[in-house]
């Protein structure tokens, strides 16, 4: 619980001092106990957050063992996978994200539905690998379902939606669809500005993004207006991450 507090505190070097010491009391449990399993994924998610991708990955893998063997394939350990599958994005391995997503996912429409916001999170997850590798229209549907049960759990304005949606909207520019990407640009600036504010630096990246494809259609005096938009909010201190 210390180790929790200070990663919600964000001092994520304390966070990392109290898990480790909870990880060795837990190792006293036996190799299979759920304490520990739990312990070493809370590790992984504050090694993940300090950018220790590899410390983080192998605390996630460990921990993905316990849960196998306590619980099959139950939630706990597709909540592990889904945990696996970011850090190796992370890293920049999406193709090996793969196969960890499609358990997880196949465990989450299974266990809570085809329609949950973590089978959302999944299907964004997938849909964001696909889109990596360069498999656009793999990476569609996935997305677009993404969106929509987000949408259905929360509503429109919410910033979830607008990241599924703004994925999305990258996919298709990528295809080279640049009037189905253009509104969909639109929309995540309106749900931006909405719940992020006027100065937000996503809303600044989506207008670069609708910026850009709004000139591959021809239409330069309107990207150009978002532009300006765009470099006002740059110029007031704010950095999409």
């Amino acid at each position: 619980m210390a180790g929790m507090r200070a990663a919600g505190a964000h001092d994520y070097a304390k966070a990392e001092q109290e898990l480790l010491k909870a990880l060795h009391a837990a190792q006293a449990f036996g190799g299979f106990d759920a304490r520990l399993g739990s312990t070493l994924n809370t590790l992984g998610l504050v090694y993940r957050a300090e950018k220790k991708y590899a410390e983080s990955e192998a605390s996630y893998r460990r921990a993905s063992i316990i849960m196998q063997t306590l619980y099959g394939d139950g939630t706990d350990t597709a909540n592990v996978n889904f945990n696996i599958s970011g850090v190796i994005m992370d890293e920049g391995r999406h193709a090996d994200a793969l196969p960890f997503i499609a358990r997880t996912l196949a465990t989450y429409e299974r266990l809570l539905g085809p329609n949950s916001v973590r089978t959302a999170a999944a299907l964004c997850l997938q849909g964001d690998a696909l889109r990596a590798l360069k498999r656009y229209q793999e990476a569609e549907a996935p997305l677009h379902r993404c969106g929509d049960i987000r949408e259905a759990a929360s509503g429109l304005f919410n910033a979830e939606v607008a990241d599924a949606v703004y994925s999305l909207a990258l996919d298709y520019v990528a295809e080279g669809k640049f009037s189905a990407a253009e509104p969909r640009f639109k929309l995540v600036e309106q749900i931006r500005e909405k719940t992020a504010g006027i100065t937000s630096p996503l809303l600044a990246q989506a207008m670069e993004e609708h910026a850009a494809t709004l000139k591959s259609l021809g239409r330069q005096q309107e990207a150009d207006k978002l532009l300006a938009l765009s470099a006002a909010i740059r110029k007031s201190g704010g950095t999409a991450k």
